[in-house]
């Protein structure tokens, strides 16, 4: 059984975001709950895109304190069969300094991943549930409309929460530079 029948078996509907089509080409929209203007695009996603609402996933409070931040959680995971990478994605709406909440929130969305591939290899019996994918950060901030360019600069792999790609007017982008695949 692949990785995506997997997750489409374990995760409820209500919890994924479906693809929309521009120019007859699947794009992901990714919007912050409850503010207006915040969207954001990534076109030329691989067919196979899972778009999971981390957020859907409660945050253990009645069990765990929360005072190192571990009950937070990013607002998106995106993974790909067939790119074999998963991404971390959180939005932030005109935040300023918040880098090191953004951090914990992308950690706490890579702990729902965990979660995930545990589940998937104790009760699919798939011990290579979720191997071998890279893991990629994002971090969108300032998500009003604005007329800057999308581009963002060369910068090291974001391949931890703590190095997260910082990306300012996150509009319109591409798959292959998020995923840095």
């Amino acid at each position: 059984m692949s990785d995506m029948e997997i997750l489409s078996e374990l995760i409820l509907e209500s919890a994924l975001i479906p693809h929309e089509n521009e120019y007859g080409k699947p794009i992901i929209k990714l919007q912050e709950a409850g503010v207006k203007d915040s969207v954001s695009f990534i076109r030329n996603i691989p067919s196979d895109v899972i778009v999971i609402k981390a957020d859907k996933f409660p945050a253990p409070k009645t069990f765990f304190k929360g005072d190192n931040g571990e009950c937070k959680r990013a607002d998106f995971i995106i993974i790909s069969e067939e790119k074999k990478v998963i991404l971390y994605v959180e939005l932030k709406a005109g935040a300023k300094d918040a880098r090191h909440i953004i951090v914990k929130q992308l950690k706490g969305a890579s702990c729902v991943i965990s979660y995930c591939k545990e589940i998937g290899r104790q009760f699919w019996s798939e011990s290579t549930f979720l191997d071998g994918y890279a893991h990629r950060y994002v971090g969108m901030v300032n998500l009003s409309v604005s007329k800057k360019p999308s581009r963002h600069k060369s910068t090291p792999l974001h391949d931890s929460p703590e190095s997260f790609l910082k990306i300012s007017s996150p509009h319109y982008l591409q798959f292959n530079e998020l995923a840095a695949v």
